[in-house]
């Protein structure tokens, strides 16, 4: 068994943004995180941002919105957590799952980077997509486009 990751404050200046974060929240949604963290200093110990280094820098998994309030309301560090070894797709998976209830998705970014299915699994409602029907030429029905066309209507 690996031993627990502790809480560690690092610099904002020393985290990185996650490259094409799929999460986005509304400016009132900002504005009440930024409120929240003003507030509340205690926030960050209850859910401190989570980390991973597997580039060789410290990418936000998880927090990448209230690493922006942090930033935006002037700290100068925060709660961290390193999570070290993870795979890139365990990193994936803990993005999506960290954000399922919160914010809203930036839903051009999830069709282009994310595995649908694997969206589905970790609890993403994605909006249904509008199911296409082929119809193949054997089947089709043949027009006679030398006759008009009959109609029911005012037979």
């Amino acid at each position: 068994m690996q031993p627990k990751a502790q809480v560690v404050y690092r610099k904002l200046s020393e985290l990185k943004e996650l490259p094409g974060n799929p999460r986005t929240i509304s400016k009132k949604q900002f504005e009440t995180l930024k409120k929240s963290l003003t507030d509340n200093q205690d926030y960050f110990e209850a859910r401190p941002i989570i980390l991973s280094n597997r580039t060789g820098e410290l990418v936000i998994l998880a927090g990448n919105q209230r690493y922006k309030a942090a930033k935006s309301i002037g700290l100068e560090s925060v709660p961290t957590i390193l999570l070290e070894g993870l795979s890139e797709e365990r990193e994936r998976e803990i993005v999506i799952r960290d954000n399922v209830e919160n914010g809203d998705w930036d839903m051009d970014a999830l069709a282009n980077e994310w595995d649908a299915q694997d969206l589905l699994d970790w609890g993403v409602e994605l909006p249904e997509m509008e199911a296409t029907t082929e119809i193949i030429e054997d089947e089709a029905p043949e027009v006679n486009e030398k006759e008009p066309a009959k109609s029911k209507l005012g037979e």
